[in-house]
């Protein structure tokens, strides 16, 4: 049988049950004999049905096969179908082959030599990476000396700190201490001057009652004087009228007794010059007494003034320290509570191994 009416003989084969491997094969012979390579795209259109999945294992045993076919040894799904290729077959087979076998090695030749320079670079990368390694092997190891270094200093700051921190305390109970017992006794000073106050107040309006009962009591003495020796200034001029009546009426029968009268008169007169002496010096001392009362009300006036402005000076120099002391209270407070959060925040890499010293609050001491 001619080769050539053979393969023009392959036509597409349909079953209901599907393709089989013969006809694969077939195929596969056929589009070797074309000098076409046998794929399942060309396989499947050489045949005209068929599915990829189906087409591809029964392709890869025909491959499998067709070495052991090439030699003589013939393997096929139908009996003796391989011992039945013709000649052209068999030699195109044996150039694609060859050739395949050719483009086969010079890929694996391609790929070797890929395969070794990827070897080789990545034993070079593997060699950097192990020096980077060696590196930074040293630079940890310098890192974690330097970190034990600052983690020791830092523990030995953290200790200083805390010790600072009790000495603080100790520092603010004391000046807390000093500046309650201030405020207390400032403000038994500030009591005892407002009691001191009042009782000078209560002293200096009673003293001035006293005075002003006494310039009244002295006023009345005077004016009850006053009104008597008015009212014997008159008596004595009702007398002197009476006397002169009389005389005039027994001037002529009493003529004796005129002398005597007149020396009666005269003592009368003298008597009511030393009531009026009498009056005039009572008024004088009045005077004095009312002069030496008022220069005493000033007195105890600008005591009492004295002693307002003390009170005010004390009552402010308490205002003034309870605000220092507040104050001072808050900065301790604030300082003890930047110190808590110091202590509380967790140890981290200190910069070059120095620790930092916390800054020390002034002392200050209450005044």
């Amino acid at each position: 049988m001619d080769p050539k009416s053979s393969i023009n003989n392959i036509h597409p084969i349909r079953s209901g049950r599907g393709i089989q491997e013969a006809q694969v094969w077939e195929a596969a012979d056929a589009l070797l004999q074309e000098g076409l390579r046998p794929t399942i795209e060309r396989v499947r259109q050489k045949i005209g049905s068929g599915s990829p999945n189906t087409v591809s294992p029964m392709l890869e045993r025909w491959f499998a096969t067709l070495g052991k076919r090439l030699d003589g040894h013939g393997v096929s799904p139908a009996d003796g179908l391989a011992n039945q290729l013709p000649l052209a077959v068999v030699q195109s087979a044996k150039l694609f082959w060859e050739s395949a076998r050719s483009e086969a090695d010079q890929v694996q030749v391609q790929k070797t030599e890929a395969a070794r320079r990827e070897i080789e670079l990545q034993r070079e990368a593997l060699a950097q990476k192990e020096s980077e390694l060696t590196q930074r092997e040293a630079s940890f190891e310098q890192a974690r000396v330097a970190l034990d270094e600052a983690l020791a200093s830092s523990r030995q700051a953290v200790t200083a700190m805390e010790a600072q921190m009790h000495t603080q305390q100790q520092e603010s109970a004391r000046l807390l201490s000093d500046a309650e017992a201030e405020v207390r006794r400032l403000r038994k000073a500030l009591d005892e001057a407002v009691a001191s106050k009042e009782a000078l107040r209560e002293k200096s309006a009673m003293e001035l009652r006293d005075k002003q009962r006494a310039t009244e009591e002295a006023q009345e003495r005077h004016l009850a004087q006053e009104r008597r020796l008015l009212s014997e200034v008159d008596r004595e001029r009702m007398a002197t009228r009476q006397v002169t009546a009389e005389l005039a009426k027994v001037q002529k029968a009493h003529a004796a007794d005129a002398e005597t009268a007149r020396a009666a008169l005269v003592g009368a007169q003298q008597a009511l010059q030393h009531e009026k002496n009498a009056h005039s010096d009572a008024a004088a001392a009045w005077s004095l007494q009312h002069q030496a009362a008022q220069v005493e009300l000033a007195t105890l006036r600008e005591r009492a003034a004295g002693a307002d402005l003390r009170a005010t000076d004390l009552a402010t120099q308490l205002q003034r320290l309870q605000v220092q002391s507040e104050r001072e209270i808050t900065k301790l407070r604030e300082s003890h509570a930047s110190a808590t959060a110091a202590l509380r925040k967790p140890e981290g890499p200190v910069g070059r191994g120095a620790a930092a010293t916390p800054r020390r609050l002034p002392r200050k001491s209450p005044k």
